[in-house]
């Protein structure tokens, strides 16, 4: 027990010396303010990841995959689609070979990009 209490003891009084030595320290910090243009709120690029079960058919691949109101697929693979249909057809024909994945890029309404990856085992 006593071993216990002095190793408690000893602990504590560390935590102490750091927190008056962090306190000393940033005494001694200047802030320095700079005139910047604010930057345009955009929202960060986010991902989706779409993990497909073995033995699905294409059409039911496309479906898997849901989007929000507004967006819409603009490329798969890196490679530009014209239309939802054509987007569906170009999932649906990766989708039998199995293995791999399919990279998508989705518009949404406000213009802005996402990426979807849908990963086919």
């Amino acid at each position: 027990m006593f071993l216990f209490r002095s190793l408690t003891i000893g602990l504590l009084g560390a935590c102490v010396m750091l927190l008056v030595r962090v306190r000393v320290d940033t005494s001694y910090v200047t802030v320095i303010e700079a005139v910047t243009q604010p930057a345009p709120q955009q929202t960060p690029a986010t991902a989706s990841i779409v993990d497909v079960a073995p033995g699905l058919r294409g059409w039911e691949v496309s479906s898997l995959i849901r989007l929000s109101p507004g967006e819409r697929v603009i490329a798969v693979d890196d490679r530009p689609v014209d239309s939802d249909l054509a987007a569906g057809a170009a999932i649906a024909a990766r989708a039998p070979s199995g293995g791999g994945y399919v990279d998508l890029e989705v518009e949404r309404a406000d213009g802005l990009h996402r990426r979807m990856l849908v990963l086919m085992h």
